[in-house]
């Protein structure tokens, strides 16, 4: 039987579709070896490398791998509103012209939330590159710069512990939105290396999504061991209303309707291609 790498990112809403899978929940066809994966740049790094033939990295990283890679089709997380829309925060009480002027924290080069801030500001004082969630914070604090709060509730719960009322910005919605007339906004999406074959990648595919579809009628099967890995892949002790409430909005963004996915891969692709910030996209491969 083929075996086939897959690296599932340690982020509750990233992983939920996984944990039926991981434990046994839900059977496979095929043979899958699991490793976690702490942020979304060693995804992006890994998958760069083609260390992993399933993963689930940065929308914006699709363009670099788009000849070695497919889609996996029903799983790309897609904002549609602000809840899940990446504000922009700050300490200070500053307004949308002085983000240009501050240090920016991102937790990752190749990552959608950076690709977006490139794509509607001209700049940056000095970038600052953290690569787990909860430490793009105590960065935050440190430089009282901009942060891009990939995980609002994450963001907001460490703020919280920490005393701090955070400045909202803006939204990168916001700005996505008017631009692209209200199309879904790509945030990540689940790869499957084409080196496996396409019969494989389809096994694969079906598994997937017998297990996401199991994950998201047994949240409470789910949700402590979401908890657990977080424990220890993470070191992070966050409450479980916190992960509860993450995995919510993931929900609703990986089931956006495939149409209007595409719709808003192709706009996403076809701007950042026009600004040369991403390299462009022949076509939308998908499985």
């Amino acid at each position: 039987m083929t075996s086939i790498r897959v690296g599932a990112l340690a982020d509750s809403g990233d992983l939920y579709p996984f944990i039926p899978l991981i434990k046994g929940w839900v059977k496979s066809d095929i043979d899958i070896d699991f490793e976690f994966v702490p942020t979304v740049q060693e995804v992006n790094d890994k998958i760069v490398k083609k260390e992993l033939d399933v993963s689930v990295p940065s929308a914006a990283l699709y363009p670099y791998i788009q000849n070695d890679y497919y889609i996996l089709e029903n799983a790309v997380a897609s904002a549609t509103d602000g809840i899940t829309g990446m504000p922009v925060l700050s300490i200070s009480n500053i307004d949308a012209e002085d983000i240009p002027n501050k240090e920016l924290i991102v937790h990752g080069m190749n990552t959608t939330a950076f690709t977006l801030y490139k794509l509607f500001f001209p700049k940056y004082r000095k970038l600052i590159v953290v690569h787990r969630v909860l430490d793009e914070i105590n960065a935050l604090v440190e430089n009282d710069g901009v942060m891009i709060a990939v995980h609002e509730l994450k963001a907001m719960y460490q703020l919280k512990k920490l005393g701090i009322t955070a400045n909202k910005i803006l939204s990168m919605w916001d700005l996505w939105k008017n631009a692209s007339n209200n199309l879904p906004m790509p945030m990540g999406m689940v790869v499957i290396s084409s080196s496996i074959g396409n019969e494989n990648a389809l096994k694969f595919k079906d598994a997937y999504l017998k297990s996401k579809r199991y994950a998201e009628n047994h949240m409470n099967e789910v949700i402590p061991e979401d908890v657990k890995i977080m424990r220890d892949v993470q070191n992070a002790d966050i409450e479980e209303s916190v992960i509860k409430g993450t995995i919510g909005a993931d929900i609703s963004e990986y089931n956006v309707k495939i149409d209007d996915v595409k719709a808003g891969l192709k706009f996403f692709y076809n701007f950042a291609a026009e600004r040369n910030i991403l390299p462009g996209v022949s076509s939308l491969n998908f499985v």
